[in-house]
Order: C-alpha cells, then structure tokens, then sequence
C-alpha cells in the first residue's frame, strides 16, 4: 500500500499542474472571478478527476474491484476534499495580497 500512496502522491501533484493550468485558462477566457462558488466546484472537478486517475491504479495494483478501490479511496476523499477548497482558496487570497502588493510598489 506505500507504494500505492506514492505513486498517487505523484499522480496528484502531475494532476495538480495540469488541472489547475486548464482551469484558471478557462476561467480567465469566460471572465469569471473567483467566489465560494467558482472553488466548490474547482474542490469538486479537483478530486473527482483525481478519483477517476486514482481507483482504476488502486484496483490494479492491489487486485480489487473498482468498487473496493473506490471504497478503499473514500477516506482520503473525505479528508482531501475539503482540504483542496480551504488550500485554494488560501491561495487565491494570498496570491492577491502578494500581486496587489507588487502593484502599488511599482
């Protein structure tokens, strides 16, 4: 199971990249700021996608159904899932502070 864990420790940080490049594109080209909102279903497609990359590789390494990988995969969900909403949004808010600040210096 360690293995396991590392292997989606790097799937998730590749996912991370690549989702969240897609998705500030696509919110930039539909102008659409970020609210409650906008992060509820960011935290959703997030680890939806995540799920989706991660059960079938759980299923195969530890020989399971999806189901039971799915199953297997619902506590590290519970638990990421909110913690993806708060981690963004802390860096919305800290990436504003800190372009806003680059702003009035200049």
């Amino acid at each position: 199971m360690g293995v396991v864990t590392v292997i989606i420790a790097a799937l998730a940080l590749a996912w991370n990249v690549i989702f969240n490049g897609l998705f500030d594109r696509l919110l930039a080209r539909l102008n659409i700021v970020h609210n409650a909102w906008v992060r509820v279903v960011h935290a959703l497609l997030f680890e939806g996608g995540l799920v989706a990359l991660g059960v079938p590789l759980i299923a195969w390494w530890l020989n399971v159904s999806l189901w039971q990988a799915f199953v297997l995969d619902i506590g590290v969900l519970l638990f990421f899932l909110p913690y993806t909403y708060v981690y963004h949004w802390v860096y919305d808010v800290v990436r504003e502070r800190v372009v806003m600040r680059r702003v009035c210096e200049a």
